[in-house]
């Protein structure tokens, strides 16, 4: 990308992302909704995003702050997340009315209701402000023209780069190496978004492969949380045999994402790409 393309766009990209964050973490203090929180939880990941892809040029001190704050909040929601996706996972699996599984199974949504914030309580409420963080990373960016109109690009190669060295130990399918992947994947299509925003043209086919690997990647990673889950009560009669269907269930999605994984080739990598096969 040549040293003035997407520089007019920098300036609206953030604040309009910075603006996403704020409003999504009104939504959760007010409602403290799944949606809600999965909503925050994405803005901020476009909002880091956008300060990667313009970030060397950006004022320093304020991108650094408004970046740790961003992932801050992100990681205070985490736990909470967590437990509404997977007592929708327990939702949806089908279990026997009146049977040992079924009420090892509410046992699970039990235990899945008491993490802080779980219910939308005080962790919610006591989410850190944004809104200052953004106003003052924008007002240094009208201070340093020079500095918006820094090739936006650069942040691309790396990212592609991470995804593939990831894929490539990603093989075998193992919570650890799909886990790593999922996130190198997110970052690298957060990236590719900002780019496309900037006027980059031709992305869309490869931000719509990455977010296909992710969503099925996402999936492995639920059922991996909630295997880890189930084998902390794996003493409780029902336990055993509710692991092992959750294990068969696992494999077939991982076999899924493993097929998923040898089609998909990041774009912008330097030298020779690789994906597991």
């Amino acid at each position: 990308m040549r040293r003035t393309e997407g520089a007019d766009r920098a300036r609206p990209i953030i604040e309009a992302r910075g603006a996403a964050v704020v409003a999504a973490r009104r939504r959760v203090v007010r409602r403290g909704s799944g949606a809600a929180i999965h909503d925050l939880r994405v803005a901020t990941r476009r909002l880091q995003a956008a300060l990667e892809v313009f970030g060397p040029r950006l004022p320093e001190r304020p991108r650094r702050r408004l970046d740790r704050r961003a992932r801050r909040i992100r990681r205070q929601l985490g736990p909470v997340r967590n437990s509404r996706v997977l007592r929708a996972m327990l939702r949806r699996l089908r279990v026997r009315p009146d049977s040992d599984e079924s009420r090892f199974v509410a046992g699970l949504v039990r235990r899945l209701d008491r993490p802080a914030g779980a219910k939308g309580g005080a962790d919610r409420r006591a989410l850190p402000g944004i809104g200052k963080r953004v106003r003052a990373l924008l007002r240094g960016m009208r201070g340093n023209p020079e500095g918006i109109a820094a090739p936006a690009g650069a942040a691309l190669p790396g990212r592609a780069e991470a995804v593939a060295r990831a894929a490539s130990t990603a093989g075998e399918g193992d919570p650890e190496s799909m886990h790593r992947l999922r996130i190198a994947v997110k970052r690298y299509r957060y990236v590719l978004e900002v780019l496309a925003e900037t006027g980059a043209p031709s992305l869309e086919p490869s931000i719509r492969g990455a977010r296909e690997v992710q969503r099925e990647l996402g999936r492995l990673h639920d059922l991996d949380v909630l295997i880890e889950w189930v084998r902390d009560a794996v003493h409780v009669p029902a336990a055993a045999a509710f692991l092992r269907r959750l294990l068969s269930l696992r494999s077939r999605q991982a076999e899924r994402t493993l097929r998923r994984l040898a089609r998909f080739h990041p774009a912008g990598a330097r030298g020779k790409r690789r994906t597991a096969a």
